[in-house]
């Protein structure tokens, strides 16, 4: 038996998309432990993994606030306070992990690709890693555009020159965090990376996206694998409460804009219920997580309507198994799950890597997008209309998850993870 550690965001996206693939190294045998701080909690237990704590308290935030500010002028903070925020956790991993990983007497480590300084930390203890990515790939393509994007594929030259000026400015991104991977491995006497796609696993790099969802990829490794979903099938306890005898048999639209609470929500929860007013179809809208000091956003809603039931939290993927289409912000756990339940979308991206989501909904054939702050309910109303209407959604969204259950899912990555960190040998696809 092995003791294998998990590396990934606290946020419950990755958590719940990673958490999965530990659940099936236990079943065959192994010892799996969240390594995290105690944000994590809730979701490790609801996993059933334990978590060995990581405090980084004393890890000082350095903030950009004249570009943040400069930035938010275009509705754009939040992507300063990101980036500062990856170059700040490079700095905790890089800074504890070693510590954690010996202490528990890890063999290997299988990290999120959104934390790039992970590989580093087993490196520094000899240990091998493997690169999950839960998210949008990071891998860099001529002809893919950027992750955080929402650009369509083209192999043409305008988009090629688009490309690389979102890969400049992917770079600038970055660079910070970088920095400071690049500083621990000087000081280790380890290589230095040239970009953040150095930092991939040279084991295995796993995905659970598909081939005919994610754009055409010709540049990934031999090491490379799409799995399709990790989260589909998951385990699901403390399901919260639902009034199932309120849903009265018409097509049911499920709304989600995720759980991590945005002070942007409320006015789109108010587009989506205006939207779904009057539709010959029955709305549920799960409003997620909401943080106890802000204003109830149930008070931010204005009039319910009468085909609409509106609750806290949702369980989602019941109400996927019964749902005719879905309303999302485009998180890629919640798109992939709904794949795989062949149920089309209306994609309304927020941030992150959200738009890129809502870029592959469209160029895949399963759903239409519009814009998260932008849209009109009438613009969304027509939308939903269409979706539903159009049954060639339905039916590419079925087809499109068959092809993702094909891949092979949570079993198929704990094959390739348990090869990859046993044996310290690149496992390469077929």
């Amino acid at each position: 038996m092995a003791h294998f550690g998990i590396v990934c965001r606290e946020d419950a996206g990755h958590l719940l998309s990673i958490g999965p693939l530990g659940n099936e190294l236990v079943r065959r045998g192994h010892q799996v432990t969240f390594v995290a701080r105690e944000k994590a909690a809730g979701i490790a237990e609801q996993l059933g993994l334990p978590l060995h704590k990581v405090n980084y308290d004393d890890v000082p935030w350095r903030g950009s606030f004249f570009e943040w500010a400069a930035f938010s002028l275009f509705h754009s903070g939040w992507r300063i306070t990101m980036r500062d925020g990856f170059r700040w956790r490079a700095e905790a991993v890089l800074r504890k992990m070693p510590e954690a990983f010996r202490e528990l007497k890890l063999d290997g480590v299988i990290v999120d690709q959104t934390v790039s300084s992970a590989g580093t930390a087993a490196q520094r203890v000899g240990i091998p890693f493997v690169t999950i990515c839960s998210a949008v790939l990071w891998n860099e393509e001529p002809d893919v555009p950027p992750q955080y994007t929402d650009w369509l594929y083209g192999e043409d030259r305008h988009s090629r020159r688009r490309n690389r000026l979102g890969y400049a400015a992917w770079h600038w991104f970055n660079r910070l965090e970088l920095k400071t991977i690049n500083h621990y491995r000087k000081q280790w006497g380890m290589s230095r990376f040239a970009r953040i796609d150095d930092a991939f696993s040279p084991l295995a790099q796993i995905s659970q996206m598909c081939p005919g969802f994610d754009f055409p990829r010709k540049q990934i490794g031999p090491q490379f694998h799409y799995i399709g979903s990790l989260a589909s099938q998951r385990r699901v306890v403390n399901e919260p409460p639902f009034p199932w005898d309120r849903l009265d048999g018409r097509p049911l639209v499920f709304a989600s804009l995720g759980t991590v609470p945005d002070p942007h929500n409320p006015p789109v929860f108010r587009k989506i219920l205006a939207a779904c007013r009057g539709l010959d179809a029955q709305l549920v809208l799960a409003l997620g997580k909401w943080e106890e000091e802000e204003k109830p956003v149930r008070e931010l809603l204005g009039s319910i309507p009468d085909n609409a039931l509106v609750v806290d939290f949702a369980p989602q993927l019941a109400l996927l198994d019964r749902a005719s289409l879905l309303v999302t912000h485009a998180g890629v756990n919640t798109v992939l799950e709904a794949i795989c339940r062949g149920v089309p979308m209306v994609a309304l991206p927020r941030s992150a890597d959200q738009p890129a989501m809502g870029a592959r909904v469209v160029y895949s054939g399963v759903g239409l997008r519009g814009s998260f702050r932008r849209s009109t309910p009438e613009q969304l109303r027509e939308l939903i209309q269409r979706v539903l209407a159009d049954d060639s959604f339905r039916q590419r969204c079925r087809a499109l998850g068959q092809t993702m259950t094909a891949a092979g899912g949570v079993q198929r990555a704990a094959e390739i993870t348990e090869q990859a960190l046993l044996s310290c040998r690149p496992v390469c696809g077929a």
